[in-house]
């Protein structure tokens, strides 16, 4: 009997789909909600007689294999390493026969663990480190952490004597090219990092994220990821899943966390739900991901003031996906990392302790000594928090208390999310991920961000924002007070903080540099039409309102 014969002899394609759909009963049929696409009257059928599921509004189908496939996005092999740990089968070995693309780029990635893993036995200095952050010998082990070292050529001489190539080491993120057209001669992408190796949720690698642990002469990102390929995309993979799918169903709840130090500690103490995102900022995509495997989550970021923008954004995130969302609060500077290894059982309290997301950026809103600036700081913060909360009592409970901790009524809180809902709150700045001022707020807030410690990059973003947008500008944005100031720091930090390309010096002098004629030309064509617009409202000409306004949604784009 083939593998594939033996796990359909021990799952059902109904116990299979119901994991990651809610399925109820329609004659010899299932049925649910598209897990492929918003909608709210079920189109997903699933045959338990032929083994066969279909989605009427998207036309897809298959077998529980390709369901699989298709939610976790892996090939078959992944689906089938999956669904074979679901059913407690040990497949057969594969014969080494000439390999695909991609299993020649899981092979590669895969001997670069290991020699990884090596080379860090190897190192007192990394393991010194590890243990000096509290992590045990079995949890380096069971993560596969690894040390690549300080060498240009290490990893690759060491693969290609394996048989591998130059190509499929660069299509695995392995290595990379000179930046001069001078040499082709590749070497490799990390070096002097403490590895973590990425997995799909069938635990092959397709990914590392490197710690800087020796210095370059020049300054380098804190962590290097590997880029985009065929095997890894940073906006879908969620590091630590493929452990934590099983915690998240026993705990009942996933937990977010920022880096791979903090994932591994969190797991150690228990908490083995917990997940980060790869070198990104947190995705619809790792959103749904969470969603389909409990509608509860913890956000566990860092407790300094990056942290707490990064988590406010992913409390927007998961709100806009109808989660519920808590927010752990930790004291001002700490990560969980720190606390982990520190102080475990403050952490667990803290864990216990943690509130809903419009609870804890109220009660950040209300720090503010300012009764204006605290009331500005409401509306551009928690009112959209709100706002996402899709449980009308729930909201109801939510405007009550933001009321009471502001010291307002609760129909001007009211009167907030109405003006929200009917699209005026950039007017008085309550969203400021609105595209035309998204460049604004990025510039405006990296700025903020980095005055005090890089005045001569801030002088030079400040320049640019000038020659782009006005002087005048600027002065007016800075003059809209600290809660708003701390929102372009928030936007900033998820926009630009959160990028792992090179420095950050690097990435401001790409930042002042990028996209000025373009977009000068652009902002004027959009100036123009907003000016049309008004035109054609004032003469009631419904027909020159919605040619202006296509026009506007195409220019809109162009701006983001």
């Amino acid at each position: 009997m083939s593998d594939i014969d033996r796990i359909k002899d021990r799952l059902s394609i109904v116990d299979v789909v119901g994991g990651y759909v809610k399925l109820t009963r329609a004659g010899k049929y299932f049925k649910g909600l598209s897990p492929f696409t918003k909608e709210k009257t079920p189109s997903f059928f699933v045959s338990p007689d032929k083994g066969l599921y279909h989605c009427f509004s998207t036309g897809k189908g298959g077998d529980m294999f390709t369901f699989v496939s298709e939610m976790e996005g892996v090939d078959f092999r992944g689906a089938l390493t999956i669904l074979a740990e679901r059913a407690g089968i040990e497949l057969e070995r594969a014969p080494r026969e000439s390999r695909d693309e991609r299993a020649e780029l899981y092979a590669a990635l895969e001997a670069a663990c290991t020699l990884f893993e090596d080379e860090l036995k190897t190192r007192d200095d990394p393991r010194t480190y590890l243990a000096g952050r509290g992590i045990e010998p079995g949890t380096i082990a069971h993560w596969r952490v690894g040390y690549a070292p300080k060498e240009w050529r290490f990893l690759r001489d060491a693969l290609v004597a394996r048989g591998f190539t130059d190509e499929v080491l660069l299509k695995a993120g392995l290595v990379k090219r000179p930046d001069t057209q001078s040499s082709d001669r590749v070497y490799d992408r990390f070096r002097g990092r403490i590895m973590f190796p990425l997995f799909d949720p069938s635990g092959r690698v397709i990914a590392f994220s490197g710690r800087i642990f020796e210095d370059e002469a020049e300054p380098q990102a804190k962590y290097l990821n590997s880029p985009d390929g065929p095997l890894f995309d940073k906006s879908r993979a969620l590091y630590g899943m493929q452990d934590a799918k099983a915690g998240i169903r026993t705990l009942g709840f996933s937990m977010l966390v920022e880096g791979q130090v903090d994932l591994v500690l969190m797991h150690q103490l228990g908490y083995r739900s917990a997940v980060a995102s790869s070198g990104t900022a947190l995705s619809e995509h790792h959103v749904e991901a969470l969603k389909r495997h409990s509608p509860n989550v913890l956000i566990a970021y860092d407790g300094d003031r990056a942290g707490k923008a990064a988590a406010y954004r992913a409390s927007q995130l998961c709100l806009a996906a109808h989660m519920n969302v808590k927010v752990l609060a930790l004291p001002n500077g700490l990560d969980p990392a720190d606390m982990a290894s520190t102080d475990p059982q403050g952490l667990k309290a803290a864990v216990r302790n943690a509130v809903p997301a419009v609870t804890f950026f109220l009660s950040e809103t209300a720090l503010a000594r300012d009764p204006r600036e605290r009331l500005l700081k409401a509306e551009t913060t928690v009112l959209p928090l709100i706002s996402a909360v899709r449980s009308p009592m729930e909201q109801e409970y939510f405007v009550k208390h933001a009321a009471e901790v502001l010291g307002v009524s609760e129909e001007s809180v009211r009167r907030g999310l109405a003006r929200r809902a009917s699209g005026e709150a950039y007017a008085t700045n309550a969203d400021p991920l609105l595209g035309p001022h998204a460049r604004e707020l990025v510039l405006f807030g990296v700025a903020a961000t980095i005055a005090e410690s890089d005045p001569a990059s801030a002088r030079a973003i400040e320049t640019a924002f000038a020659v782009e947008f006005g002087a005048e500008r600027w002065s007016e944005l800075a003059a809209q007070g600290e809660a708003f100031i701390e929102t372009a720091r928030m936007y900033a930090s998820e926009h630009f903080f959160t990028q792992e390309d090179g420095s950050v010096a690097e990435r401001v002098a790409r930042l002042v540099s990028e996209r000025e004629p373009e977009r000068q030309s652009v902002k004027k064509e959009y100036d123009a039409a907003l000016r049309a617009l008004k035109e054609a409202e004032r003469a009631h000409d419904a027909e020159a309102a919605r040619r202006v306004m296509d026009e506007l949604a195409v220019l809109t784009k162009k701006l983001k």
